[in-house]
């Protein structure tokens, strides 16, 4: 059962911030360097400078990026940038995004939730994580004691009972209504009522979290729980610190989009990689057929290729690969070498994943790329967008590309109710919550209260 609760929200004082648009951001990960630099000179108050400080000359161990970073967060709240709600609350949150010609509404609760390990509990993840990256976010909890980032958790709710709730006690005007950095809107909701917090509180009882996007802060969340126990080893097991703040949205939701992190393959691994031996070891797994290059086939070309994946038959694995002199194909699993070579290796739940497939038939056994070698990001990187993977290889910025269709939730559901872990970037769960809307501070001397 997982535990969550209402809590104190700390939010941007419209009265000195008046457009959140020119403050909230995408979570730190998805957050390249020029991006960060505009972001940084959007707004001196945009939450940039928290999520994603910068190093300056003579460094130390006592003062530093992260250091900075948390003096400047007590800042802002010193002079009351960021403001805290009185009491306790839920945050029923909608966004209306587009995404292909269609419109969505997400719909979620903020809440804190009781932390919990990741193996055996209510709380299951369903990708592996960088290290590199938890050490990283480690070290601004630590400045900052505080979260800047919601985790996005799903959670089965097939009647949509959550969301009925709080849409029967959210007020009339929202507390916020705005625009984002994507032009998608964001409205939030202060919940209070007395019965329908309970209400919430006890559905969740009910189901499992399955962790969407933020593997890396939930586990960095743990890390910094067993860091605050031993400084405080007398602190009430409802200390902020046992709790994250996270963004839940239910798995049913028809609004919920998931798309592919494709892959872009380069770095000094693979300069020598030739386009006879690597097609020629492929043909033993996989039915190959040549496809038009973009050169070749001129406008519509991310539609063409975007089509040709979503036409295989569900069940099947397919792929398309760009590269080699600006090349493409697509790649059909063979029959019988799911039961047999990938049976053998691994889970069934697993062995049904794309990306299994991709990381372990292609990547592994045909191209010799070991775990190590996929987690450097200089020979493996990551993208939703079919038009970056076309142009990063016509560009010559990435040796080849591997184009995806995406996961099913089901598929997310199955593996992570087994206790299973999928590879790194197995699903992109589309829009990334934003920074900045909401946020809570870590205070060891309070406690979080339960509702009855």
């Amino acid at each position: 059962m997982a535990i969550i609760a209402p809590f104190r929200g700390l939010f941007y004082n419209p009265a000195q911030v008046p457009n959140l648009t020119e403050v909230v951001t995408p979570p730190y990960d998805v957050i390249r360097p020029a991006e960060r630099e505009a972001f940084a000179a959007r707004h001196p108050n945009n939450m940039v400078h928290l999520i994603l400080p910068q190093a300056a000359p003579g460094d130390d161990r006592l003062t530093n990026r992260y250091t900075r970073a948390g003096a400047l967060f007590r800042q802002w709240e010193k002079e009351e940038v960021l403001v805290r709600d009185p009491a306790p609350a839920y945050y029923y949150w909608e966004t209306d995004f587009q995404h292909a010609g269609r419109s969505y509404t997400r719909r979620a609760v903020a809440a804190l939730v009781r932390l919990e390990p990741l193996s055996g509990g209510s709380i299951r993840p369903h990708e592996q994580t960088f290290s590199a990256a938890k050490a990283d976010r480690l070290e601004l909890f630590k400045a900052s004691q505080a979260n800047f980032s919601p985790i996005f958790s799903i959670y089965p709710d097939p009647a949509d009972r959550v969301v009925g709730l709080l849409k029967g006690a959210r007020p009339d005007t929202p507390m916020m209504d705005f625009k984002d950095t994507l032009d998608y809107t964001q409205r939030l909701y202060r919940i209070t009522d007395a019965e329908a917090v309970e209400r919430v509180h006890r559905a969740f009882l009910e189901v499992p979290l399955f962790i969407a996007d933020g593997h890396h802060r939930y586990e960095t969340s743990l890390n910094f729980q067993k860091l605050m126990k031993q400084r405080y080893p007398q602190a009430s097991p409802e200390a902020p610190f046992n709790y994250t703040l996270m963004y839940l949205s239910n798995m049913f939701d028809p609004d919920l989009l998931i798309l592919m992190a494709h892959r872009l393959l380069g770095g000094p691994r693979l300069k020598n990689l030739e386009e006879s031996w690597v097609m020629g070891r492929l043909k033993e797994y996989f039915e190959i057929v040549s496809l038009p290059a973009a050169h070749e086939f001129g406008e519509g070309y991310e539609d063409f290729l975007q089509q040709t994946l979503a036409e295989v038959p569900a069940g099947e694995s397919a792929f398309v690969v760009l590269g080699f002199g600006r090349k493409a194909w697509r790649l059909i699993l063979r029959p019988g070498v799911r039961q047999t070579v990938l049976a053998r290796q691994m889970h069934p739940a697993l062995a049904q994943l794309d990306v299994a497939v991709l990381n372990y038939l292609i990547f592994e056994k045909v191209m010799g790329l070991d775990a190590q070698a996929q987690d450097d990001q200089e020979t493996c990187k990551y993208t939703s967008k079919i038009s970056e993977a076309v142009a990063a290889v016509t560009q010559g910025e990435a040796r080849l590309a591997f184009l995806l269709n995406p996961t099913r939730i089901e598929q997310v559901q199955e593996v992570a109710t087994a206790g299973l872990i999928m590879p790194r970037k197995s699903t992109y769960f589309y829009p990334k919550v934003m920074t900045g809307i909401i946020l809570s501070p870590i205070n060891p001397q309070e406690e979080i209260v339960i509702p009855a």
